[in-house]
């Protein structure tokens, strides 16, 4: 019943095209080419477990997680305890946990019948994050962790610090609703760290970067689950459209900015490494560097009314291409990037 047009993962010989509101669905790119499942599926870069969540905003179960092994055969379902239905766009996954967010803005059907909005702010509720064991069968574990008067459209990544602590980076958004909802105040997407402790069941919160709307992109995602320092993001300015990528040291909190120039913006930056190097201590798995890749994203010249792909270096931040384009690429949407081996091994579209 629905499009398929907000995410885009490459897993399994298969690439997946999804949204909220529909089954994921499997699109072959030929040689020639120019379940209810969310936006954001986590594909996990140690174990190749692809993790994900699937909503039902009529009845319940409203939540349920469940992943895939390495061959695509899927887990059973993990409920998850929700009073009413929540708009669940994203979560985070860490080495041993998944983390989901139950926030304050909902699904309320009834005000799509008289005419408003399905997807509301709901002020009385206490956002709060759910911290799932990856090994629990049936949801018995579930840890959740009070953060109020939060709510993270996008998670970049968390990982885990000592045994009750989990980091958590997203991008949170004032007003809550504003994606969905008009609104007289302006719209603030701010860098945040939010800091779980599974054991008292409290959490911290600090921004990292204030003053500045960064929303979509990513971190290097062959370190997904683990500690990263970088983090590559959209300045979304003017809101909704980017004029710029920044790149922002999660240590320091410094920005380091790349800007498209006059009349000139985009969409989503992505994060492409040059190569991919691991090496095993003690059978871990590690990235040796955090930032030795590029970020390429799709800028449209508006006065022009031409498009380009603009490559940049992630560690200097510096253009070192541009590919000139046929057709515009509008601006929002989320995409992947796919290499020739993996197109090579795509399975076949049954």
């Amino acid at each position: 019943m629905g499009v398929a047009n907000a995410g885009l993962i490459y897993f399994n010989g298969r690439l997946l095209a999804m949204s909220e509101d529909d089954l994921p669905y499997h699109v072959n790119i030929s040689g020639d080419a120019s379940l209810s499942m969310i936006a954001h599926p986590k594909l996990d870069p140690i174990t190749g477990e692809l993790h994900a969540l699937s909503y039902n905003v009529v009845r319940k179960p409203y939540l349920k997680y469940f992943k895939f092994d390495t061959w695509g055969t899927k887990s059973h379902d993990v409920e998850i305890s929700l009073e009413q239905p929540t708009m669940t766009h994203d979560f985070a996954v860490t080495h041993n946990f998944v983390i989901v967010q139950n926030h304050q803005v909902v699904f309320k059907l009834s005000e799509m019948i008289q005419g408003g909005s399905p997807v509301i702010y709901d002020q009385s509720k206490t956002s709060r994050l759910e911290v799932l064991a990856k090994i629990d069968v049936d949801g018995s574990g579930i840890r959740w962790v009070d953060v109020p008067d939060c709510f993270c459209f996008h998670l970049w990544n968390a990982w885990e610090k000592g045994e009750s602590t989990i980091v958590v980076i997203g991008s949170c958004m004032s007003p809550p609703d504003s994606v969905f909802n008009e609104s007289d105040d302006p719209t603030r997407s701010e860098l945040t760290e939010i800091r779980l402790n599974t054991r008292s069941g409290k959490s911290t919160r600090r921004v990292i970067v204030s003053g500045m709307n960064l929303e979509a992109g990513q971190v290097n995602r062959e370190l997904l689950g683990q500690k990263t320092r970088y983090v590559y993001l959209a300045i979304a300015k003017p809101w909704p459209k980017c004029s710029g990528m920044a790149k922002v040291d999660l240590e320091t909190g410094g920005v380091t900015k790349y800007l498209y120039g006059n009349e000139l913006f985009g969409g989503e930056p992505f994060y492409v490494p040059k190569k991919r190097k691991y090496s095993s201590n003690g059978g871990n798995y590690h990235v040796v560097d955090d930032d030795d890749g590029f970020i390429v994203g799709f800028v449209r010249d508006e006065k022009r009314e031409t498009s380009e792909l603009v490559i940049v270096e992630a560690s200097s931040m510096k253009q070192v291409a541009t590919v000139r384009l046929p057709t515009r690429v509008p601006y929002g949407f989320h995409g992947t990037f796919v290499s020739v081996e993996d197109l090579k091994e795509q399975a076949v579209l049954l």
